[in-house]
């Protein structure tokens, strides 16, 4: 059966992309579901940011992945929900709220290290099936659309 999405050429980018994104969450899902880990595949990006920072604010946290403060928000309750992070105050500055990994955080963390270098040997495969792979593909993406919009770019070539 044909595939529309990949009729469409990059006028279907965005939406082969979010089909993309949203298999290969699943997939990780699945995984995480049958080996009964207690993880969202989303909140990935969030805690791998906490682990590496040991200690960081969810400003620092937006700034690192350029999301939005309220998907941040959203992504930290669901960590604070679990269990794996913890609050505490800034010394400095008590408004400041740290955050850091609890004990349980830092046990998932160390649990999930042998399965993450799985993942990331797998996708890596499979999009290393070019000369360039697919993620050096969307980092050049990312970094041109950082330089100038996509709106930018169309309106300034479009011509009425």
């Amino acid at each position: 059966m044909k595939d529309a999405l990949q009729d469409f050429a990059e006028l279907g980018l965005g939406s082969r992309l979010n089909r993309l994104s949203e298999f290969v969450m699943k997939e990780i899902q699945l995984v995480y579901d049958t080996l009964q880990i207690d993880f969202d595949p989303y909140l990935f990006p969030v805690f791998k940011i906490i682990i590496n920072q040991k200690t960081t604010t969810t400003s620092v946290i937006q700034e690192q992945l350029h999301y939005t403060q309220p998907a941040i928000t959203q992504a930290l309750k669901k960590l604070l929900d679990k269990k794996l992070i913890r609050y505490t105050d800034d010394k400095k500055d008590k408004r400041k709220k740290i955050v850091k990994l609890t004990q349980k955080g830092k046990n998932t963390h160390q649990e999930m290290i042998p399965l993450w270098n799985v993942i990331d040997k797998q996708v890596k495969w499979l999009t290393e099936g070019s000369a360039m792979s697919l993620t050096r593909h969307l980092t050049h993406f990312e970094n041109q659309l950082r330089e100038k919009s996509l709106s930018s770019r169309i309106l300034e070539n479009y011509k009425k």
